[in-house]
């Protein structure tokens, strides 16, 4: 009698192990239809301009994780974060679940967004995942993180970064061949050959001719990062090889006066 009770427990321990490991590893439902369908409440209340019921279909603990901020949490926290983008002109988002599974009362989102101004101007398209929690049988957001798919924009001087004004004197008659340097062949060739350089310079174009019959173009590298990053001869060979770099760098020197530039240093202010 003892050794069966030994055995029936041992198959009951047994099962019940079974249990455990076959609950842990049990197959992921797909929720798609049913994400899709929470997602469509959310974009009715952004059209409706409604912060009240966004923050609604949000957990109480719920967690927002925006690009370039901080963590944002809890439901109120969050209705003021929507109400704020609401007045900032967001008038509709498109949300476009990609796929959705759930393990028990959790689901992981996968998808994309995009958001809109009045009169459907686009103002941000990115991608994202969302977390869902099951609450009284509705799936409600319980962690929402987010980024853009939008290129980042350009980098600009801070407080006591060093710019550099470089003033270009064009020919009259070299306009248009200066132009299409600058379009045509510098400016792929400095995207491909440093794309973070490429990023802080920007040309500023004359509206008037000068009393002496140039036209002045600025450069600038604002932020002015590492001076030996810049050379328009480096990033011409880098893509076009050096006979090529040449070539288009005489193209360049033949559209100045006197064939030089002159470079303006300077210092960003606090303003």
């Amino acid at each position: 009698m003892k050794n069966k009770a030994i055995k029936t427990g041992s198959l009951t321990f047994f099962f019940l192990a079974f249990l455990i490991l076959t609950g842990c590893t049990q197959a992921p439902k797909d929720v798609t239809d049913e994400i899709k369908q929470a997602n469509k409440e959310f974009m009715k209340a952004i059209k409706n301009g409604d912060a009240n019921a966004i923050s609604m279909i949000y957990t109480s603990d719920a967690k927002l994780f925006p690009p370039n901020k901080d963590v944002i949490e809890g439901r109120e926290t969050i209705k003021n974060v929507w109400s704020f983008n609401l007045k900032m002109g967001i008038k509709e988002a498109i949300v476009k679940t990609l796929s959705a599974e759930s393990y028990g009362n959790t689901a992981i989102e996968e998808g994309r967004y995009e958001l809109y101004a009045k009169g459907h101007q686009m103002l941000d398209q990115g991608k994202y995942i969302v977390i869902w929690k099951k609450e009284d049988g509705q799936w409600k957001l319980q962690k929402d993180i987010w980024n853009t798919s939008n290129p980042a924009p350009p980098i600009r001087a801070k407080a006591n970064d060093t710019v550099w004004v470089v003033q270009t004197h064009v020919k009259a008659d070299k306009l248009k061949q200066f132009e299409d340097f600058n379009i045509n062949y510098l400016a792929p060739a400095a995207r491909e050959a440093d794309s973070e350089v490429r990023s802080t310079v920007r040309i500023l174009k004359p509206v008037k001719q000068n009393t002496d019959g140039t036209y002045t173009y600025i450069y600038m590298l604002d932020p002015m990062i590492n001076i030996n990053r810049y050379g328009i001869v480096r990033a011409l060979t880098f893509k076009y090889g050096k006979e090529k770099a040449d070539k288009y760098f005489r193209m360049f020197k033949d559209c100045l006066k006197d064939n030089d530039q002159e470079v303006l240093k300077t210092i960003q202010t606090s303003w």
